[in-house]
């Protein structure tokens, strides 16, 4: 489920990703298209999100990744991230031991859940080669 985390994470990136099952994909794919009509966000600020460019961090962007995070599980509705729940959905595809310290380096706390989710998402997809 990283390419959900880096299609944001699947809706950005789940083709990238031969573990994920086609109903998976699917379910990212849904979630997007809700947080997409949602939020309002442009679909070209998820494109370049997609390929790594975080110039692409307005507020609807920002907001984007908290509401895919939250239907994904990452986040709770208080908008506090789940670290646990990451780790969890991603272990199958990734080195639990180098994604819990992947997930950990890149836990943030900010007052606004947008911009907690939007930092959580660069971070790991900064360090996607550390997995």
């Amino acid at each position: 489920m990283f390419p959900i985390l880096v299609v944001l994470c699947i809706a950005l990136a789940s083709s990238q990703v031969d573990a994920y099952t086609l109903q998976q994909r699917q379910q990212g794919d849904l979630f997007a298209l809700e947080c997409l009509t949602e939020t309002g966000v442009n679909p070209a600020s998820i494109a370049l999100l997609k390929i790594g460019d975080f110039t692409a961090n307005e507020k609807r962007a920002k907001c984007f990744v908290r509401c895919f995070f939250q239907k994904e599980g990452f986040m709770n509705a208080d908008g506090e991230l789940l670290p646990e729940s990451i780790v969890e959905a991603l272990s199958n595809d990734f080195e639990r031991e180098k994604l819990e310290k992947v997930v950990s380096s890149c836990q943030v706390k900010s007052e606004d859940a947008c911009d907690s989710a939007f930092l959580m998402y660069e971070c790991l997809y900064k360090n996607r080669e550390n997995l």
